[in-house]
């Protein structure tokens, strides 16, 4: 007899349950030994889901409400027709795909619900996209398997998909001003000439000044509901991976902390362009807490995804400073200068990569997924490791908005193996 599972292991369905044609649909199976089934599972989740939601409404406005209701409906649609393909087909569920359109949508940024061009793009209509997310959703948790089957996260794939046909236009650059929460359109601003830097350091009337105060105390353009403004994780990526060009003689670390970047409470209350579901970094961990209060996920997933991002972050080179002619990768290793940028350049570089990205959303809503994750404790801790270390890796040298997602998904692929390393042990 297997040893039973704890009460923050969500099983796969039932082994002991018939099989064949004469079985029954899977609207009554028991996702936990406790007696919790997918559909209040799948509630409790969506529940967990209202503090990100809520905080992606108030800061995006009627325009990141259109989103999620475009996609989930999309989704459900498409779901319909292909819940009368094959036997898989039988085993496919509203709620549990509702549940996955919603956290797809938080996933994406409020601007393509949108008949005009908003990208460098010419004569791009994004608000297609929506529809092609949440369809492709559904095709994808019918190839990939249903709830407790799929080993591959549906919501991974089709985000990562996105990026992949449209990265331009899923660039986030909206915000609301704080007098316009929730009713305001989030794409009345005044956009800057394209190829301006924004820069915090630039005298008062510079068209590249941008603002040094937090968004919460910023001055009211009563003319506009919203704000434009370059990505924090545009900016971070630029410098990280080397392809900063720098507009004076050379960029530092540390200059770009100080004049490039928004103010950190921005990226943790709220208030800079992103996805609708991932921009408050407060209303996540939220989120996260009030699953983890319902034992709905194990706590050692979304800790040590974060702690070994946050030291991997700190012991991985990065160019401290970039000329025109060379990019002097060095240690982060917080050690003072030359050698480093010492503790206090370094350890806000790392807050800005942890807060700028969707690496808290990752650990707490798609990582801890009962498919994706391991099903021993030893096997989810070395599971939460690898996800971690590859997030950091990704964020810094390929894409902070889609680092974690991307670690997420490769990981993931060698969960069956990790399972097999560390099977539960059997009661005699």
């Amino acid at each position: 007899m297997t040893a039973a599972r704890d009460a923050t292991d969500p099983a796969l369905p039932r082994t002991d349950a018939p099989h064949g044609p004469m079985a029954p649909a899977p609207t009554t199976m028991r996702l936990t030994h406790s007696g919790v089934d997918v559909a209040h599972y799948t509630s409790m989740h969506v529940l967990g889901s209202i503090f990100p939601l809520s905080a992606g409404l108030l800061l995006y406005g009627w325009r990141a409400l259109g989103t999620i209701l475009i996609v989930c409906a999309s989704t459900a649609f498409t779901l319909a027709l292909w819940r009368r393909v094959g036997r898989r087909g039988r085993h496919l569920r509203y709620d549990h795909a509702l549940w996955l359109a919603l956290l797809l949508a938080l996933m994406l940024p409020p601007h393509l619900l949108s008949g005009r061009d908003v990208s460098s793009f010419s004569n791009v209509v994004p608000w297609p996209i929506l529809p092609a997310a949440g369809m492709t959703l559904a095709v994808l948790l019918w190839v990939l398997g249903a709830a407790g089957s799929g080993r591959v996260h549906a919501v991974l794939v089709t985000n990562l998909l996105m990026v992949v046909l449209f990265r331009d236009l899923l660039v986030p650059h909206y915000t609301l001003q704080r007098m316009n929460l929730f009713r305001g359109d989030v794409l009345s601003a005044v956009v800057p000439p394209r190829g301006i830097i924004e820069r915090r350091d630039a005298p008062d009337g510079d068209p590249t000044r941008g603002s040094r105060q937090p968004w919460i105390r910023q001055s009211v353009d009563a003319l506009h509901d919203a704000l434009y403004a370059e990505p924090a994780s545009q900016r971070l990526v630029f410098y990280t991976t080397g392809t900063e060009s720098p507009e004076r003689a050379w960029v530092s670390l540390e200059s770009l902390l100080r004049d490039r970047m928004p103010p950190l409470e921005d990226l943790i209350i709220g208030g800079q362009p992103g996805p609708i579901g991932t921009s408050s970094a407060i209303a996540v961990i939220i989120g996260g807490l009030f699953l983890l209060y319902r034992g709905l996920i194990d706590y050692r997933v979304p800790l040590l995804i974060f702690l070994t991002a946050y030291l991997c972050m700190l012991l991985l080179p990065v160019p401290l400073r970039i000329t025109e002619t060379e990019k002097a990768w060095h240690l982060l290793a917080v050690r003072p200068p030359p050698d480093g940028v010492g503790w206090r350049v370094g350890l806000t570089f790392v807050h800005y990569e942890l807060m700028a990205g969707p690496l808290l959303f990752t650990a707490f809503f798609l990582a801890t997924a009962p498919a994706v994750r391991p099903l021993s404790r030893r096997g989810r801790a070395v599971y939460a490791v690898l996800v971690g270390a590859l997030a950091a890796v990704f964020q810094l040298y390929l894409a902070v908005s889609i680092g974690p997602y991307l670690a997420l998904l490769c990981v993931s692929l060698f969960t069956p193996l990790i399972d097999d390393m560390f099977r539960p042990r059997t009661i005699v």
